[in-house]
């Protein structure tokens, strides 16, 4: 199991479009359970890439394992802006690390305990779809900080 501590903070931008900011005193992290360290940094994202007639279903939102979706698209944001974190990831260790997440979700009682859903979430997330976004993805920059509160944001922290 691995360990998540601080602080996610999502703003809403446009519809299915919201943009992660790492706390500066308790930055998001995972911790995974061979003690790579991942901190997150400002990005955008989708939370989960979940079809929507998924949604349908219990924990197959783009928020229902929200840290995990966070770390999975760092990881592809990191791969797609050539950071150097992205060297140490391919797409199967990026969905393992989901996965990892997930996992630690449900083992501190986070989420509830679900072996599928881990399955064919990393499934999903190392699919041929997942491959072309990878190979191909853009390096897309997050927008400068609102002169204005934003007009809605979300926030959760892990102890």
């Amino acid at each position: 199991m691995g360990e998540i501590k601080g602080v996610v903070t999502i703003q809403w931008l446009e519809p299915d479009v919201f943009l992660f900011i790492p706390d500066n005193e308790k930055p998001l992290t995972f911790i995974r359970p061979n003690g790579q360290v991942i901190t997150p940094k400002r990005m955008i994202t989708d939370g989960g890439s979940i079809p929507r007639p998924m949604w349908a279903f219990r924990s197959y939102s783009p928020w229902g394992y929200a840290p995990a979706f966070i770390i999975h698209d760092w990881l592809f944001h990191a791969k797609n802006c050539d950071l150097a974190i992205a060297k140490d990831y391919d797409l199967d260790s990026a969905g393992l690390t989901m996965g990892e997440v997930i996992k630690t979700l449900m083992e501190t009682k986070r989420a509830e305990k679900d072996e599928f859903t881990v399955g064919v979430m990393m499934a999903a997330v190392t699919s041929r779809f997942a491959r072309s976004a990878w190979e191909t993805g853009a390096c897309i920059p997050a927008p400068a900080a609102f002169n204005t509160a934003p007009t809605m944001e979300y926030r959760l922290e892990f102890k």
